[in-house]
């Protein structure tokens, strides 16, 4: 009966609805209903309240996280270097995927000795309306379906992370289906760290590094909105690295002395792109960090690699790359 209930307060308060039409829809006092709210936000539900003139009104938040502030830390090797692969825009459960060419980076990532990969956002190709035209660009066309095929096709790698933040096409699942993505991966793949929703504060020894997925729409000027995001910094509060995804484009550069790195997609060119005039890079950035004995960012070397033609329908023939210790 509690299962039941806690599923019907989440339908309830999809909406504001006052704490007492809840108690009566579902046939149990406030007090009863308080303690179901306390046993959903003990799952990672945030249900909300607020007091109103006539009474307390709750909302059901879903997955959404209650702060943006997220951050994570990492410590160089002994040779004061940090490795990683700088990826974006895999968007699975789209027909325009690549794993074939997803697989290929962590194959060359792995035969390079990089241990680390960060995907800058939009893991997933989110959710259109039924009636959308780009809905039926889509080859999964459901929230969990899209959660479940990450944790089965994405490439796995003994020994290999990868970290990743969620973005504007992953957002929609939170906002249409109160689910949380990021949080969902991570629950199913140890090796998947999620890092938040938009952006991550990443500390390499003393180096900040701003891990970033705009919400905004990509402009014709290439540099326009990391340099808008730089310009937005105080002095003080400057990063040493901004790794801007979500941009569809492959470029780097240094404005304000922050190092700028604007990750290509791994994704082919949808029909949405088509339509706006987006250009589409597709490949990855094998980035090494030196720092000085003090932990401060001494040397960014960034290595690219672009991939010009990309595979047809292959959704279609989809294969798992797992790589362990012990073979394939």
């Amino acid at each position: 009966m509690e299962n039941k209930n806690l599923e019907l307060l989440k339908e309830l308060t999809t909406k504001e609805i006052n704490l007492e039409e809840v108690s009566l829809s579902l046939g149990i006092s406030t007090l009863e209903v308080l303690n179901l709210i306390r046993l959903l936000r003990k799952e990672g539900i945030n249900i909300v309240s607020h007091v109103k003139d006539d009474g307390i009104y709750i909302f059901n938040q879903g997955e959404q996280e209650l702060t943006d502030e997220n951050s994570y830390k990492f410590v160089s090797n002994t040779d004061n270097e940090f490795k990683f692969v700088a990826i974006s825009d895999t968007r699975f459960g789209s027909k325009s995927q690549q794993l074939s060419i997803l697989n290929d980076i962590y194959s060359k990532a792995y035969s390079l000795g990089f241990n680390n990969v960060i995907l800058c956002g939009n893991l997933t190709e989110g959710l259109y309306p039924m009636n959308d035209k780009y809905s039926k660009c889509n080859f999964l066309d459901d929230t969990l379906r899209q959660v479940d095929y990450v944790a089965e096709y994405y490439p796995y790698i003994d020994g290999m992370k990868t970290y990743f933040i969620t973005g504007a096409k992953d957002e929609k699942h939170l906002k249409d289906k109160k689910i949380n993505v990021g949080k969902r991966v991570s629950d199913l793949r140890t090796d998947m760290i999620y890092l938040g929703n938009g952006s991550c504060n990443v500390f390499i020894d003393k180096a900040e590094m701003l891990v970033f997925s705009p919400k905004l729409y990509k402009t014709y000027t290439v540099s326009y909105r990391p340099q808008q995001q730089i310009d937005s910094f105080r002095s003080e509060d400057k990063p040493d690295i901004l790794l801007y995804g979500g941009l569809l484009q492959m470029e780097k550069f240094t404005y304000r002395q922050v190092k700028c790195i604007s990750v290509p997609s791994v994704c082919a060119t949808t029909k949405e792109m088509n339509d706006k005039r987006y250009s589409n890079t597709i490949g990855a950035w094998y980035i090494t960090l030196k720092m000085d004995r003090f932990g401060n960012l001494k040397k960014l070397n960034a290595m690219n690699r672009v991939y010009y033609k990309t595979n047809k329908d292959d959704y279609l023939k989809p294969k798992a790359l797992k790589l362990t210790k012990g073979g394939k």
